[in-house]
């Protein structure tokens, strides 16, 4: 054991462990208020609640705090002293350290924090909402649509021109008749898709039917007789067309809180990224990829 005192590792590990415990000594009540004291007060938690409400309006939260019973003001306390000594231990770990996730936390932080400038934006006028609705009015076209039945024959089955045939003998049945919309599943064959279609856009009834199918259709004029026959991706029908709405603009009037939703989201990303181009002028940036 003597010899080990003599050692030169030995003796300046004992000098350092020395020197630690007499720098806390000395420091003490620095390290219990600094590292270990947790002091809310009314700003700490006014700025708590806004964050987790994820909302920056120091009015409301003022309210709100001042509306709390004692016990929920306790509560309130309690929760932002446990993540505060949460924070702090992660952060005397170095837990921030070349950590991805917290890396990402942060970016996202910084980017919600520049949400904080909307507050800054001008109010949008009915002028700037008419200027915004002309610039973009087809985004809000409507598309064509129809409601209509119709009774299938297959191609599969029968062969294309056979097919036909029998669609155009069934067509003389069904007006002869004057067989009703709701009365159509009786008469033809089993189709892959619906058998009535209400209100159904133009898209759809050409995914269904095939494009020729959805021209076609939406050359019809609505009337009690059927109509066709009409050649699909899969055989020939008989249609029932009872309404048909091509596709139109709607006035700015009809979709006014649609239009001034679009407006405020686009002139709050502009405010967003002003405020981000306004943090970067303050950075050089090198580029040294390509070498």
């Amino acid at each position: 054991m003597p010899s080990l005192f003599k050692e030169p590792l030995f003796q300046f590990l004992v000098i350092a462990l020395l020197l630690l415990l007499g720098e806390r000594l000395i420091n003490a009540d620095d390290y219990a208020y600094d590292q270990y004291h947790i002091e809310v007060d009314n700003d700490v938690l006014l700025q708590f609640m806004q964050l987790r409400a994820k909302t920056f309006k120091p009015e409301e939260a003022q309210q709100a705090l001042d509306a709390l019973s004692a016990e929920d003001r306790q509560r309130l306390v309690d929760d932002y002293a446990r993540e505060e000594a949460l924070f702090r231990d992660a952060m005397e770990l170095n837990l921030d350290k070349n950590d991805q996730i917290i890396r990402r936390r942060l970016i996202q932080k910084m980017d919600y924090l520049a949400q904080g400038f909307y507050d800054e934006a001008e109010a949008i006028t009915e002028d700037d909402l008419r200027d915004y609705y002309t610039e973009r009015r087809e985004q809000y076209k409507k598309p064509a649509s129809a409601t209509f039945t119709h009774v299938f024959v297959s191609s599969e089955r029968h062969g294309v021109e056979q097919a036909q045939a029998i669609a155009a003998e069934l067509q003389q049945t069904l007006n002869a008749e004057t067989v009703p919309f709701e009365n159509a599943p009786r008469y033809g064959e089993r189709f892959l898709y619906n058998r009535n279609y209400v209100n159904r856009d133009d898209d759809e009834i050409g995914s269904h039917f095939g494009d020729q199918f959805e021209q076609q259709l939406f050359t019809f004029s609505t009337s009690d007789k059927w109509q066709g026959p009409v050649q699909s991706t899969y055989g020939w029908h008989l249609v029932l067309l009872v309404k048909n709405t091509p596709a139109y603009i709607p006035p700015l009037e009809e979709i006014a809180a649609n239009v001034f939703a679009d407006a405020q989201r686009q002139q709050q990303q502009q405010v967003k990224r002003e405020a981000i181009n306004k943090l970067m002028a303050k950075y050089k940036i090198s580029d040294r990829s390509g070498e």
